[in-house]
């Protein structure tokens, strides 16, 4: 199977540095919401000392004319949060209708650390943080957009030595998080997804189920390639995975994917629902930010052909 499921903007990359409204290393992995009329983009920003902040940027079409806030929507170095004092990346955005309200995890970094931040917002114009909600090492969270059992759920994908898969957890107050289940195992081996995986945008409420896009890692020698994959849980046990499409349905191809800060990577952190059409937006080689576009049915097509 090749990419056809998906198809690039023409417009890729639809951000690179050279939009950024200050000196800056990289922009990628994205968060996304639509608020306002206007799609909106959590950015990381990559300073040119290495740190990287989260920054707003709207967009009427989603696609160009991007306006973005020089003043960081999450920031690093403010006092009273030290374990975010080297860095916030890599949002997933998520609105929950019973709240009215966004909700954002992020990967809080440290010296001690990555972990996993949660902040709250209703309009994009300020955050506020819930805090910490797993220690290190732990990174790619992404909150479920409803309550199940009258309980929020959650992705994220704790490291214990070399192993690092995908887990559930579920809280009543969004501070304390329990009842933990693995989702998606790194399957080993010669697999694409064989050394680590890694939950991509917030999961999409279906008929059949949550879809999941994720992330998988193969080594190809020393270099790393990152790629994404499908799976689909189960409506009222998020913790319980019904299928996973054994393949690879998105890879690096493009040269803006295949070149740049760390090549061979495609990585998904957002995505919209605009009528038939899903919008997928993600960091290419940890460089920039792009578009691809796909119907959902045939992504729903894909995940239900598997047992």
């Amino acid at each position: 199977m090749r990419n056809e499921v998906f198809s690039r903007s023409p417009r890729n990359p639809i951000i690179t540095r050279d939009l950024v409204p200050f000196s800056a290393a990289a922009v990628y992995n994205p968060g996304v919401a639509e608020h306002d009329g206007d799609v909106v983009l959590l950015l990381r920003i990559e300073d040119r000392r290495g740190f990287s902040q989260l920054h707003v940027a709207r967009s009427k079409n989603g696609v160009t004319d991007w306006e973005i806030n020089p003043e960081p929507f999450l920031g690093y170095g403010v006092p009273e949060y030290h374990y975010e004092e080297l860095g916030c990346e890599d949002a997933r955005i998520t609105y929950v209708e019973e709240d009215k309200c966004y909700y954002v995890c992020y990967v809080a970094y440290s010296p001690l650390g990555p972990a996993v931040g949660l902040a709250k917002t209703k309009d994009f114009s300020e955050a506020t943080r819930i805090g910490l909600i797993f220690s290190p090492n732990n990174k790619d969270a992404a909150m479920f957009s409803e309550k199940i059992d009258g309980r929020y759920h959650i992705l994220h994908r704790p490291a214990a030595g070399a192993l690092e898969h995908i887990w559930t957890a579920s809280s009543s107050d969004l501070r304390d998080w329990g009842m933990p289940h693995v989702v998606v195992a790194e399957r080993g081996g010669p697999w694409w997804d064989g050394v680590k995986v890694g939950a991509g945008p917030p999961p999409l409420k279906t008929d059949h189920g949550w879809l999941l896009a994720y992330h998988g890692v193969k080594y190809y020698g020393s270099q790393m390639i990152y790629r994404m994959g499908l799976a689909e849980l189960d409506l009222e046990k998020p913790h319980k995975a019904l299928r996973r499409v054994p393949q690879w349905i998105f890879e690096p191809e493009a040269h803006y994917e295949v070149t740049g800060v760390m090549p061979n990577v495609v990585f998904p952190t957002g995505w919209l629902l605009r009528g038939d059409d899903l919008w997928m937006y993600y960091g290419a080689a940890d460089t920039c930010v792009c578009l691809a576009t796909a119907k959902l049915k045939d992504l729903i097509d894909i995940i239900q052909r598997e047992p």
